[in-house]
């Protein structure tokens, strides 16, 4: 057992002088086994509590894991979480970190220390964040899969590590220690938030895709602007006020009542106002995103007849597949001439334009938000040919792909 620790140590420390990180070895109990710390100083908000870095991580010592688990605390921090196990006993928790993302800001470190009431202690707290090793997340993924192998021997992708750490998240686990999945982005240039993130998902609130929504990663920390420079908590509250103003937008934009949706927002507004914490703040602009998209669903299935709307979904289901009318009235188990007479009187227009419609909005969301070249769009979408593709897309927007992408293209060329 002891020789056995004792490499299980010389591994962990290499880890730590390869990537100048603190490493703690936690038993099941709670307890600290080891810790390779060398000049690295803690986290004075966490005084000096491991209770209060374990409530944090929302970990659980006595929780294990077949995959390197990567947490995110309220303090800006990435962790790396390792399980090991030997004959099929658990015998503690690898705990690898903290790193920063990025550099924080100023404003961000005063926001944290106005917030936690630790005024004395700002010096150190700067210290702290200044000596904080930065990551960047694409590379903590890198180094959670080698850590990973080289101490429980066993290789894992880091698209498994993303995966595995999201299904855990969706399960309803650790909600406030949400794993970053775009992991490209680097340290931003400025503190505003990403405007194609935004974009996406007021385009889901707007249509009233509940279950996009669902598996839509909000706007990560670092992409979101300092609305406050005295307090953390305070800039949370104003980017989630932010937020639920855009998203009421979207709503009425969707179709949902002006007096519904501006009655919603006073009411998630006043809700945030008396919220303390930031997992408060982040489950309720969730809930309210999640809301004012059920309510622009209900309001769209409410427009059309129940069939109408099952032919609706099946088509936007089915958009990246070859679909005709008669593809539709199979489904809706109706003849051809009759669902042509239903559709057109409810929708407005035939199953074929809307078919077409369906596609193209489509294809306009893969020129805003993704890098896919003009001539695989059509190909995906299931068009012909290009020149066919071409002659739709112009006939329902007014201009060609390639002048709508000049116009409306969202990632740098």
């Amino acid at each position: 057992m002891s020789n056995r620790f004792d490499h299980l140590k010389d591994l962990c420390r290499l880890v730590s002088e390869t990537f100048d990180l603190s490493i703690f070895f936690v038993k099941p109990t709670g307890e600290i086994s080891f810790e390779i710390i060398d000049n690295q100083i803690l986290n004075p908000l966490y005084q000096n509590e491991k209770q209060n870095l374990f409530n944090s991580l929302n970990f659980e010592p006595d929780k294990q894991y077949n995959f390197p688990v990567i947490r995110k605390t309220y303090f800006y921090e990435n962790y790396i979480l390792i399980s090991i196990v030997h004959n099929d006993l658990f015998e503690g928790t690898v705990i690898i970190g903290p790193s920063l993302p990025y550099v924080l800001f100023e404003q961000k470190i005063n926001g944290l220390i106005n917030d936690f009431h630790v005024f004395a202690q700002r010096e150190q707290v700067f210290h702290y964040y200044k000596s904080t090793p930065v990551i960047s997340n694409e590379k903590l993924l890198k180094v959670s899969v080698m850590a990973f192998y080289l101490i429980t021997q066993t290789l894992i992708s880091a698209e498994t590590v993303t995966k595995e750490n999201s299904k855990h998240l969706q399960l309803g686990e650790s909600k406030d220690t949400e794993l970053f999945t775009n992991t490209k982005r680097e340290q931003p240039a400025a503190v505003h938030h990403d405007p194609l993130l935004e974009k996406q998902l007021l385009t889901i609130i707007r249509e009233g895709r509940l279950e996009e929504l669902k598996g839509f990663t909000q706007m990560e920390e670092e992409s979101t602007g300092v609305l406050s420079r005295s307090s953390y908590i305070r800039s949370k509250k104003n980017i989630a006020i932010a937020g639920i103003t855009l998203a009421t937008r979207a709503s009425i934009e969707g179709g949902l009542h002006p007096e519904i949706a501006f009655s919603l927002s006073d009411v998630y507004i006043q809700r945030l106002e008396d919220l303390k914490t930031i997992k408060e703040i982040d489950q309720l602009s969730g809930e309210a995103f999640f809301t004012f998209t059920e309510k622009v669903q209900q309001v769209k299935g409410e427009q059309f007849s129940k069939t109408i709307t099952n032919c609706q979904n099946y088509i936007y289901n089915n958009r990246y597949e070859k679909i005709t009318h008669d593809d539709v009235a199979k489904q809706a188990d109706l003849s051809h001439s009759y669902l042509s007479i239903l559709f057109k009187k409810e929708v407005g227009i035939s199953v074929t334009d809307y078919i077409q419609l369906v596609k193209i909005d489509e294809a306009k969301n893969l020129i805003e938000f993704t890098q896919t070249p003009l001539s695989e769009i059509g190909s995906l979408l299931n068009f012909s040919d290009q020149s066919y593709f071409t002659k739709v897309f112009k006939k329902h927007t007014g201009m060609t792909p390639k002048q709508y992408k000049e116009k409306y293209h969202l990632l740098e060329q």
